[in-house]
Parts: structure tokens; C-alpha cells; sequence
């Protein structure tokens, strides 16, 4: 459930952005979101930390990935209903 409410967050994103002029910017934020989840997850393979701060870190790359995803499927969308 939590991770689904982080999916529809990442897919509201994109339409609160969909008035804005040029039309790249509805990429911003999943673009964001994924360099965000690359950087844990690399923070995470190659510094890891001891117990449950190795579990906090993958987390927080399930977190920033979920968030990606759905700003990836908010961004296709308004992309398709721009240009309809």
C-alpha cells in the first residue's frame, strides 16, 4: 500500500506540471527520481552499512524507484494527451 501511494505521487507529478510552456519539463521530475535511486543504489552496493542500515538504504532505493516509475507513466501520459 505504501509503495502504491508512492507510485500515484510519482504519477500526479508530471500533470501539476502539464501547463507548462516547454514540454520537456514533465520529464524533470522522473528524471530526478531515477538519478536519485541510481545514487542509493550505488551508495548502497558499494558503501553498505552495517544491519539495518543496509535494509534503511535498499529502502530508500525501493522508495526513490517507485516514485521514478510512476513519474515515468504520469510523463507518457501527459506526453499523450499533449498531443492529441
Amino acid at each position: 500500500m505504501f509503495f502504491f501511494v508512492l507510485f500515484l505521487i510519482g504519477l500526479i507529478i508530471p500533470f501539476l506540471l502539464i501547463k507548462v510552456n516547454p514540454s520537456w519539463i514533465v520529464w524533470v521530475p522522473s528524471i530526478i527520481f531515477f538519478l536519485a535511486a541510481i545514487a542509493i543504489y550505488g551508495k548502497a552496493e558499494f558503501f553498505p552499512g552495517e544491519g539495518m542500515a543496509d535494509l534503511a538504504e535498499r529502502l530508500y532505493f525501493i522508495i526513490f524507484g517507485m516514485t521514478a516509475i510512476g513519474s515515468i507513466v504520469g510523463g507518457i501520459i501527459v506526453h499523450l494527451l499533449r498531443n492529441k
